[in-house]
């Protein structure tokens, strides 16, 4: 948890490009990753690179689909977590980049 909030809060502009792979003992977090995020932010607003470190790190989480648990394949968790960022997002750019994101995992 403590590597996750390090990596949403951080400042630094590479953050989009930094592979980032978050595994557990069974493999890939991928849906579970969003749920992390979840219990990470809470109720707390989020700056608009916070969610773009967000959806780097949601992406990431997915890159790999053969390393991925199998309980955490579907992106049910991540879809919820992308639609609540959509919500909450005013700046244009950023809601159409989540926006891109959600088209994304719908389509896999």
């Amino acid at each position: 948890m403590e590597v996750l909030q390090y990596l949403i809060t951080s400042r630094e502009k590479s953050m989009r490009k930094t592979r980032t792979a978050l595994h557990s003992s069974r493999g890939g977090l991928g849906d579970e990753t969003a749920d992390l995020i979840n219990r990470l932010i809470g109720v707390n607003a989020l700056s608009e690179g916070e969610i773009r470190n967000s959806l780097a790190i949601i992406r990431a989480a997915f890159e790999k689909p053969e390393t991925i648990q199998p309980t955490a394949g579907e992106p049910s968790k991540t879809l919820l977590l992308l639609r609540h960022l959509s919500d909450i997002t005013d700046a244009g750019d950023l809601k159409q980049e989540i926006d891109e994101t959600i088209a994304y995992f719908q389509a896999r």
